[in-house]
């Protein structure tokens, strides 16, 4: 089973930072290059770094891209239409799992989920959305699909009192191993992908079964 260490920041945490922010420099970077489903020719190089300290969890989505699209225009739409970067990660001790979707504009779909195939989940309200930082490089605004090269990045970051909240979390989140899975895709692009880290069997995203696991560094 694939692993990826999430890494004690040596600094505390400045949620939105940007990828060339000093706070990533002992973050450990991860490629999203497995291509699932019936994906075009355009398979943007995309990568990943997280980091956690006393109070959040952070990361940072790079994207070499093109055919890049936004057209939501608020939280919980179906934001995996636009050019977009996902976190699924199911914490220790919860039954369900969370699938962070993040548009390329900063909108977010987020839900709670137990089995998505048969609808069993819980729409995350606004009030919870609104604690989780997103910065994108891109204007939040909708625009249509611009064909030429774009890089653009996603940062985000996730408060550790969301997870005790919702999931009941122990602490410390040191030596703990969660699963997860990082995807990008791109549905309603002219040049569609969904690439994720974890070589999945089917196209669907919800595979929790299949999900790699996340080691939060203990640096005691």
């Amino acid at each position: 089973m694939l692993r990826y260490t999430v890494k004690k920041s040596l600094c505390p945490l400045t949620p939105g930072a940007a990828p060339d922010d000093a706070q990533w420099q002992n973050a450990v970077e991860l490629a999203i290059v497995t291509p699932n489903g019936d994906c075009t020719d355009h398979l943007p190089d995309t990568r990943v770094k997280m980091l956690y300290d006393d109070h959040g969890i952070a990361g940072v989505f790079t994207n070499r891209d093109r055919y890049v699209i936004g057209k939501s225009t608020a939280d919980q739409q179906m934001v995996c239409f636009d050019s977009c970067d996902e976190f699924f990660v199911h914490p220790a001790g919860d039954e369900r799992y969370y699938n962070f979707e993040l548009s390329c504009t900063g909108y977010m779909l987020l839900y709670h989920i137990l089995d998505k195939s048969k609808k069993l989940y819980e729409v995350m309200p606004q009030a919870e959305l609104d604690t989780i930082v997103r910065h994108s490089s891109l204007p939040r605004r909708t625009f249509p699909e611009n064909p030429d090269p774009v890089d653009w990045y996603l940062s985000f970051y996730i408060p550790i009192d969301f997870f005790v909240r919702n999931s009941h979390i122990a602490l410390p989140l040191a030596g703990q191993v969660w699963r997860a899975n990082f995807t990008k895709c791109a549905d309603a692009s002219s040049h569609y992908h969904w690439l994720t880290w974890i070589d999945l069997k089917t196209t669907d995203f919800h595979a929790p079964d299949e999900f790699g696991e996340l080691y939060f560094e203990d640096a005691r």
